[in-house]
């Protein structure tokens, strides 16, 4: 049974709103449903998370301790007012004793044609051969709200399923300037430049969307693998182990989508390893590595890499990473 005071709240995001018209609707509503409902099982205080020349409601940042009514209460109020949003997300997670009990991703679902062509354009997007129709979904969604930064967020995945590079870019750099805390489209950005071979500014990519994100999100642990790659490839090697140890201490569950990626931080981890010339500690990265490999999705190479293991000549072929 879960102890009335000793829950660990985080909700981070944000919803946006558009109009003075729906904004003051929303703030209508919250005070209309503070006064005969929730009365002060709300965790925020409306002058905290309001913005009234932005007409958007930002949560603050950070981890509150409340019981399981104020948890779902503010996530239930939250709920109601994101169907007056015309963009934004918010994202709910509830802990006790340090245990995932509860989450919401909170989010518009309406009829306004802004909410209906984002959420189509992102269904469309994650279908192989629906790009063209999920691309010109989303920019119907921007035509109708010009600030809608998830929607550039996700036009620009597309136009990186695409390898259209370039526009991926400024969708990614468009998001960013419009909402600074997405941690998706920093993370997506990063990989741009990785292809780009522009591992510094990957890196600092990554790093954003690290310090943008909490470790309760997969783009987390996703950064950070992807920060560690990037460090190897600048030879900073003592930092790269650093960050790829961290990933490899989390224990990720099978619908995670870092648990495919585990032997991708074993092979950077050894070759990290072999470059400071701790070829015992590379050997044990790579066994581990191999012993993933039924559950890994291996890119090109990686499963002749691993074939080589116990080959005699292999501990000298490290040496080509140092």
């Amino acid at each position: 049974m879960i102890c009335p005071t000793s829950l660990k709240l985080i909700f981070k995001g944000r919803l946006e709103f558009g109009s003075q018209r729906t904004f003051d609707m929303v703030l209508r509503h919250w005070d209309t449903r503070i006064e005969t409902y929730f009365k002060a099982d709300i965790l925020f205080k409306p002058e905290l998370v309001f913005d009234l020349e932005a007409f958007t409601l930002t949560v603050p940042n950070g981890t509150i301790m409340g019981s399981e009514k104020q948890w779902r209460s503010t996530a239930g109020l939250l709920q109601e007012l994101s169907q007056f949003a015309i963009a934004g997300s918010i994202g709910a997670w509830c802990l006790d004793n340090g245990h995932l009990v509860g989450v919401m991703q909170i989010e518009p679902v309406s009829e306004k044609a802004a909410v209906t062509e984002f959420r189509k354009g992102c269904v469309l997007a994650g279908q192989e051969g629906q790009e063209t129709e999920a691309t010109a979904a989303l920019c119907r969604a921007i035509d109708k709200y010009a600030r809608h930064a998830l929607a550039y967020e996700r036009r620009g995945y597309v136009n990186y399923k695409l390898k259209n590079f370039n526009d991926a870019l400024h969708d990614f750099a468009k998001s960013i300037d419009l909402n600074p805390e997405n941690p998706d489209a920093y993370y997506s950005r990063g990989k741009v430049k990785m292809i780009k071979n522009d591992w510094e500014g990957a890196a600092s990519d990554f790093d954003y969307a690290i310090k943008r994100s909490l470790a309760l999100q997969p783009v987390y642990w996703l950064a950070r693998l992807k920060k560690g790659e990037c460090l190897f490839h600048l030879k900073q090697h003592a930092e790269a182990i650093k960050e790829l140890q961290l990933f490899l201490r989390r224990k990720f569950v099978e619908n995670d989508p870092n648990f495919r990626r585990r032997h991708r931080a074993n092979i950077l981890l050894g070759k990290s390893l072999a470059a400071l010339k701790d070829m015992d500690g590379a050997l044990d990265a790579f066994r581990s590595a191999k012993a993933l490999m039924a559950d890994a999705d291996l890119a090109p190479g990686e499963a002749q890499l691993l074939d080589r293991l116990e080959a005699p000549d292999f501990v000298r072929e490290l040496s080509t990473y140092a």
